[in-house]
């Protein structure tokens, strides 16, 4: 079963009994994750001027643990860290579910001969001293009364055999499958998307465009490929998708287009179809659709119709593209009369989306896709929903870890319905939430002054009222999802709309069946039901209701 991506851990935690290696495994691991370090005992010392034996002889164990638990509490306070704790934090049941909460906790184990033998010339563990016991009997029992504590954590590493390094190692290995920890190790991200005609994955990770070469070499050496960018794209990476490209075994040729909306029509179609020809690229060829969702729709079109079809794979570089239009095989060219009304379904071979080159977007542009993440979260997920609302900073800092998981959670998403609907003749009707509203107001925009984005914001806003005027959900629904779209500037009214204009858009929506509108609402957080017979009035109203 696929993982399921989870916001990134704030801590990972590496506990067990003495002698298990618990600090200095713990810092190995720190350094190969390139995170901060911390060890509660030492903070306890620090915090006490005291050392742990000496806290134990002059006031008790419990005074101690008290020390541990607020020591915990300041390590987890700060930013992302490994926590080495001591061998009794998990026994209270506060600090454990405190550690669930942060992240992946790793127990360290050994064996009791091990253990008496890392730990024989340290004369400073106070639950080895002052009792009748021998070391060896007091180390069976606190193991035995801690065993079932112990399982508690989330993995075991038997440390017995291994070296501190080879330790850490295993470590790292387990973060890589974790749904919290995967974003720390430095291997990509994998979502598959599981088509039985076409199934394919999608790479997510910073840095990858200079990678390209590895994760998707040619067949063979020299194999003619086209990489189609806009022109300020191409500025910015063209040489190093190309030289990657190269070093894969490809023969690349960079084709580029105008900025902008405009380019997806006929003619720049036509232009890189020539181009395509003069560049020798045959049917054993692929398109490279270095770009956003513009470029995207247009070069996966020529892909899909240029001798019949060659291999495609995109290469994402604005938010809303990697979370959206590039998965699922839509491609499109616009008309005079409308967008996307010339296309064609081609699944592409591969997806790479690197998060590094979302720190490039104009910020009016990352806060546009992020409407497509809202719209997901909305219908498919509760839990991002709660995460975007508690963590606005990390998402408009560029925190890496935080791009991962949205990028690679929103591809899982979209993918799961796009599997389960590829030909989009049912359930992916859900991927349209916020769009019929949110197209009536971008066809009414003059010369597309509108980001795709915040239409589909406005129109979250507004169809989130006609679901509660149809009596779906209640009015804190609707609120809540208007907030969230504020909590991101995106806009949640409109000063001024052409609404005639836009109301005649909105009676031409491809979703209308003899004269009837099939709208997927939300009645709850991360639920969806799609409405069969929607009526337009209402959906007017909501319209209005922007401007008012």
């Amino acid at each position: 079963m696929q993982m399921r991506f989870a916001p990134p851990a704030r801590a990972i935690a590496i506990t067990g009994f003495m002698g298990t290696g618990k600090s200095s495994v713990s810092k190995h691991v720190a350094v190969r994750l390139g995170l901060e370090w911390v060890d509660t005992d030492e903070l306890v010392e620090r915090n006490a001027g005291a050392t742990i034996s000496e806290v134990f002889a002059r006031h008790g164990e419990a005074h101690f643990r008290d020390l541990e638990s607020a020591a915990l509490r300041e390590a987890l306070g700060g930013g992302r860290l490994v926590v080495s704790t001591g061998g009794g934090m998990l026994l209270r049941g506060e600090n454990l579910e405190l550690l669930r909460e942060a992240g992946p906790i790793v127990c360290l184990e050994a064996t009791p001969e091990a253990i008496l033998e890392r730990t024989s010339s340290d004369d400073t563990r106070p639950l080895l001293a002052g009792t009748d016991e021998t070391p060896s009997e007091a180390v069976a029992r606190l193991l035995d009364e801690r065993a079932p504590v112990y399982a508690q954590a989330d993995y075991q590493v038997e440390t017995t055999a291994l070296t501190q390094e080879q330790a850490a190692e295993h470590i790292v290995v387990l973060l890589a499958d974790d749904s919290r920890g995967c974003y720390f190790t430095g291997r990509p991200l994998s979502v598959p998307v599981d088509l039985e005609e076409a199934a394919y994955t999608i790479r997510v990770r910073e840095g990858l465009l200079g990678e390209l070469g590895g994760l998707c070499p040619a067949d063979e050496p020299g194999v003619r490929a086209a990489v189609i960018s806009s022109d300020n794209i191409a500025d910015i990476y063209g040489d190093l998708v190309l030289g990657s490209l190269a070093e894969g075994g490809w023969a690349p040729t960079l084709l580029t287009v105008p900025d902008g909306e405009r380019s997806k029509c006929l003619g720049e179609l036509s232009r890189l179809y020539q181009g395509l020809a003069q560049a020798g690229v045959d049917r054993g060829g692929c398109v490279f659709a270095l770009g956003g969702g513009v470029v995207g729709d247009l070069a996966g079109f020529a892909a899909a119709t240029y001798l019949r079809g060659i291999d495609l794979i995109h290469l994402p570089t604005s938010l809303l593209a990697q979370v959206d239009s590039s998965i699922g095989g839509k491609t499109a060219v616009d008309l005079p009369q409308g967008k996307n009304l010339v296309g064609a379904f081609h699944q592409p071979r591969m997806v790479v989306s690197d998060v590094e080159v979302l720190r490039t977007l104009p910020e009016a542009e990352f806060r546009s896709g992020l409407a497509e993440i809202i719209k997901h979260a909305c219908c498919l997920d509760a839990e991002m929903f709660e995460y975007l609302g508690r963590h606005r900073e990390d998402v408009v800092s560029l925190d890496g870890p935080t791009l991962e998981y949205l990028v690679a959670r929103n591809c899982q998403l979209k993918g799961e319905v796009v599997a389960q609907d590829p030909l989009d003749t049912g359930l992916r009707a859900v991927l349209n939430y916020g769009h019929t509203v949110g197209h009536a107001i971008e066809r009414a925009a003059q010369d597309w002054e509108l980001r795709h984005g915040e239409a589909v914001a406005l129109g979250i806003v507004a169809e989130s009222r006609v679901a509660h005027w149809l009596g779906l959900s209640d009015g804190d629904m609707a609120a809540r999802q208007e907030q969230l779209v504020a909590q991101y500037g995106l806009p949640v009214s409109l000063r001024e709309l052409d609404y005639e204009r836009a109301t005649r858009a909105l009676h031409h929506d491809k979703k209308i069946v003899s004269g009837r509108l099939r709208l997927p609402l939300v009645p709850a957080l991360g639920r969806f039901e799609i409405v069969a017979d929607v009526p337009l009035e209402l959906v007017e109203r909501a319209l209005r209701s922007l401007c008012e």
